[in-house]
């Protein structure tokens, strides 16, 4: 009885139970005839044992299991912990630099952007205005504007040309001076070669006069390169909707002839002037329904 509380009492010490274990007598190992091998420890010892690591080792790895599983858990948790603080921080530090940046840009736009020029409207002075102003708006009436200057027919040569303007060697003659009662055509082109216009010259008094003196009264122009503009806003390039809507506008009589590959509208009227040229033709020739060739021409009455 003594030596079975003994037993038990090491079974609960871990160091009594290892005692115990040192104190039991060694015996050599005998096989019986069944092959079964036995310890010199008793049965009830083994009992013991087994019930010991049911009690003791079992529940000594659950528990080394259960403090591993939380130490992983709690670790996981750390780190996910840390894991957030982290973003947190990256977040806070970029939103930091891009506030950084921003104000930089925007310190440096403030700094480097000067202030837009305040342009008075009024003192804008239109090249064209005193030109424009001299237009009577009608269609009826003989006149256009040639690159910004007014002009009215009859015309004088000498008021016509401009600086850089000259006759066309191959019209005529560069040296004609002087024009009598049978009209003359001159094509007149600037120095550097570009067409202005064909131009169609009488003495205003039927006697030969200097070319300088002599009456303009027929104009024609066909190229886009100098700038043409009659009333009504109509130029080289107006279509037949523009040209009608401005003859309907100022209740213009107006014929239309040909096809519309090669239409052309007429306009005629009656003008006053010193010279007698008192019937106006305004001729408006298309190609495709738009402008390609502008004729303004004067002549006498019966």
């Amino acid at each position: 009885m003594e030596n079975k509380q003994y037993e038990y009492d090491s079974l609960n010490n871990k160091d009594m139970f290892q005692e115990y274990i040192n104190s039991l007598p060694e015996e050599e190992e005998k096989k019986e005839e069944t092959g079964e091998e036995r310890s010199g420890v008793s049965k009830q010892v083994e009992e013991d044992l087994l019930d010991y690591s049911r009690r003791g080792y079992d529940r000594q790895r659950q528990n080394e299991q259960t403090r591993s599983s939380y130490r992983r858990t709690a670790r996981r948790r750390r780190n996910a912990a840390a894991a957030v603080i982290a973003g947190c921080g990256l977040v806070v530090m970029i939103a930091g630099i891009t506030g950084v940046f921003v104000s930089r840009n925007s310190y440096s736009y403030s700094v480097e952007t000067e202030p837009a020029m305040e342009i008075d409207p009024y003192e804008y002075e239109d090249p064209w205005e005193d030109a424009y102003s001299q237009m009577s708006g009608s269609l009826t009436s003989p006149e256009a504007i040639v690159d910004g200057h007014y002009i009215s027919l009859p015309v004088k040569y000498s008021d016509f040309m401009q600086e850089d303007w000259k006759v066309r060697s191959s019209a005529f003659s560069d040296d004609i001076s002087s024009v009598g009662s049978q009209p003359v055509t001159l094509h007149i082109e600037t120095e550097y070669g570009y067409d202005i216009a064909d131009i169609s010259l009488v003495s205003p008094t039927g006697e030969e006069v200097a070319i300088e003196d002599a009456l303009i009264t027929g104009i024609s122009f066909d190229s886009e390169g100098t700038w043409v503009e009659l009333n009504g806003g109509l130029s080289i390039g107006s279509g037949t909707w523009s040209i009608e809507q401005a003859l309907s506008d100022e209740g213009i009589e107006w014929v239309k002839r040909g096809s519309s590959e090669g239409s052309r509208y007429v306009v005629e009227s009656s003008t006053e002037n010193e010279y007698g040229y008192d019937e106006y033709v305004l001729r408006l020739e298309l190609e495709d329904d738009y402008t390609d060739r502008i004729v303004m021409q004067l002549s006498q009455g019966e």
